[in-house]
């Protein structure tokens, strides 16, 4: 294996993570009790070995190449390889970080659940799975890492779900990722080929953008392909009805993953193989993609608005969520971009945060309907605390991390509208775009305080006067998002510093303005 390190550590953590894995599974028979502290340890180890590469993205080099390892596999399909720049870092980072704290989150969780060890054996594939698609460098790579990423999380549904309904909503989880999946792989097919390479780094796409100037046509079919297997993960309007019920009757550190994470995992392909490797078909698509966005936030919203069940609540804020990157990664701004992928920290980490408050209220109390709930506030003030957090972080408040994504994604759609110092006629369709992305964040703030008041304000029902805060496996991780989310508000160009070169490089080759339909 050649590495820009001494040591593969990028490799050397998805390895941990499979072998951690495999052998919790292997040993489940003697490990019932101690599985869920070797999961944490295993996980813990994995951000270990990530923090070499991460530092250098963020400390030493800010454009492609940054850190990477190969292994040539075969000379038809091309290299295996882990890459990690601007790009990756904001998803690989999450997942990482969020990664860890589920599994730690989980170990008090599920301290009363059958069949622990194989529970966080597949947590650990299912971190693994995710990990690997956003370092992946090779399409075929890339694809089975998606797949993978796909079936632990499917059995965690089918068997640790709501008793009464988990085996038809994994199955509808497995035919929407499935038929995502399926489009995915005709697009990935005709994209090798039109240029047959099968690796995506900078200098191969712009070779592959030079030679697709006389198949525009194919280049929007294959973008639309890919597109649509992306957008089923993201869980956009329309294609969104596996979501709910899933995030909403999984176990809840997987609900923490499912929306945290693994969601944005399709934002990330959309601007790795749309953004970048299809440029001008994405250009000229570009304004749709944004339009499907807007019309998610204001569903999701609404939706989420008239909730009663707290996990569902959350659930469509993710749809919601989710349709503000859209919006963003339509605009074609480097501000848009930017903004875009800098929310794929600040929401993995802020709906992780309250996933897991849902959690801990849902563990003490042992209900569901936010109108039976009310003032926890006083039972369970570090929830209720790190609830306000991550609920204002979603509503896009000063100066938590939500602020600053959810700024830059707004004037990246004006950016987009009237360029600056520019003498360009104002495109109104993505100014009304705009316009109606900065309202939608009315309805954030509305379904983001109904959550708050509902469960933690107002007075308490009697027969919830003996709860207590949950355990502190449960409230440590919460503890520690929260101050991610507080740290990355107050210092977003940690994060941005990285991000914001790499989409400055990019809209070097791509025109970054929004065309007209």
């Amino acid at each position: 294996m050649q590495t820009a390190f001494e040591f593969p550590f990028m490799g050397t953590s998805l390895a941990v993570l499979f072998i951690g894995a495999l052998a919790i599974y292997l040993m489940r028979g003697r490990l019932e009790k101690s599985a869920g502290k070797i999961a944490a340890l295993v996980s813990g180890l994995a951000v270990v070995l990530m923090l070499p590469p991460f530092y250098r993205v963020m400390f030493e080099e800010r454009l492609y190449n940054i850190a990477q390892e190969t292994l040539a596999w075969s000379d038809i399909l091309g290299a295996f390889g882990l890459r990690l720049d601007g790009i990756a870092f904001p998803i690989t980072f999450a997942v990482v970080i969020l990664g860890f704290l589920s599994v730690v989150y989980a170990v008090g969780y599920t301290s009363h659940e059958h069949s622990r060890p194989t529970f966080f054996a597949n947590q650990l594939f299912f971190i693994m799975g995710m990990q690997w698609v956003t370092l992946a460098t090779n399409l075929i790579e890339f694809f089975i890492a998606w797949e993978l990423m796909l079936v632990p999380s499917y059995f965690l549904i089918l068997f640790w779900g709501l008793p009464e309904t988990r085996k038809r909503t994994a199955l509808k989880f497995w035919l929407y990722t499935q038929s995502g999946a399926v489009c995915i792989l005709i697009g990935f097919g005709l994209l090798y080929f039109l240029s047959g390479a099968t690796t995506f780094e900078l200098a191969v796409i712009q070779g592959m953008i030079a030679s697709y100037v006389g198949a525009s046509e194919l280049l929007k079919i294959i973008f639309i392909l890919l597109a649509a297997g992306f957008l089923v993960k993201l869980a956009v309007f329309p294609i969104h009805w596996w979501l709910p019920p899933v995030h909403a009757e999984a176990p809840t550190p997987i609900s923490v993953l499912l929306s945290g994470a693994m969601i944005e995992t399709g934002a990330y392909a959309l601007v790795r193989f749309g953004t970048i490797t299809l440029g001008s078909a994405a250009f000229d698509l570009s304004v749709y993609v944004a339009a499907i966005g807007v019309i998610t936030m204001f569903y999701g919203g609404f939706m989420a608005l008239v909730q009663k069940d707290i996990k569902r609540l959350l659930a469509y804020s993710s749809v919601s969520q989710m349709g503000y990157v859209l919006f963003a990664l339509g605009v074609f701004s480097v501000y848009g971009v930017s903004g875009g992928l800098f929310h794929l920290i600040n929401h993995a980490f802020s709906k992780g945060l309250l996933f897991m408050t849902a959690g801990a209220v849902m563990h003490q109390t042992g209900l569901r309907n936010i109108d039976e709930m009310g003032g926890l506030s006083n039972k369970m003030p570090i929830t209720a605390f790190m609830a306000a957090i991550g609920a204002m972080s979603i509503a896009g408040s000063p100066p938590l991390s939500g602020f600053a994504s959810e700024w830059m994604m707004f004037v990246g759609g004006f950016h987009a509208a009237a360029p600056p110092g520019s003498e360009a006629i104002v495109q109104p369709l993505m100014l009304g775009l705009s316009i109606l992305a900065v309202l939608s964040s009315i309805l954030s703030a509305g379904y983001m305080l109904r959550f708050l008041w509902k469960v933690f304000l107002g007075p308490h029902p009697q027969e919830l006067a003996d709860v207590v805060e949950g355990p502190r496996s449960m409230t440590v991780p919460m503890i520690i998002l929260g101050f991610l989310i507080v740290f990355f508000g107050i210092f977003p160009g940690v994060a941005l510093d990285v991000i914001v070169p790499v989409v400055s490089e990019i809209a070097n080759i791509i025109p970054f303005q929004a065309p007209t339909p």
